[in-house]
């Protein structure tokens, strides 16, 4: 059963593409495959960049798209290969997200993306799924 997990920001959008970014690191040096979906053009362009210059001294290879690679960003609705972590930063959950080990849902400081991530942490909850909440609003910081 996939496993899913929330993590809340006190920061606003900016802060959430710094977690982004930390999680996908921690996940690579796992040897972890991740697919970012995101819902615009924009906000892939963004990770996409961020990604590339994150930390100096490392390289996060990632590639626009649902292809097999370690770290994938797209906003298709159909996920390809992907099956071990999804960092979902649609507002909405995707019909294919039980396909994942796990799914991680962020939360920043934006009352229309609050709300509708509280509606998905209902629908996970409803359907019986392993939740976990972190609270990062004082701990986590760009």
């Amino acid at each position: 059963m996939t496993n899913v997990s929330f993590y809340k920001l006190a920061g606003n959008r900016q802060m959430m593409f710094s977690l982004v970014c930390s999680l996908v690191k921690k996940a690579f040096n796992q040897g972890k495959h991740v697919l970012c979906l995101v819902p615009d053009d924009a906000t892939l362009e963004t990770i996409n960049a961020k990604l590339w210059d994150f930390e100096r001294n490392s390289f996060i290879p990632h590639e626009v798209g649902t292809e097999y690679i370690p770290i994938g960003i797209s906003k298709a609705s159909v996920p390809g290969a992907h099956d071990q972590i999804l960092i979902n930063l649609h507002p909405t959950v995707p019909s294919f997200f039980s396909q994942f080990d796990r799914v991680i849902e962020i939360i920043y400081q934006d009352l229309n993306y609050e709300q509708a991530k509280r509606q998905n942490f209902r629908f996970y909850k409803d359907r019986g799924y392993p939740l976990k909440f972190h609270d990062l609003s004082e701990s986590f910081t760009i």
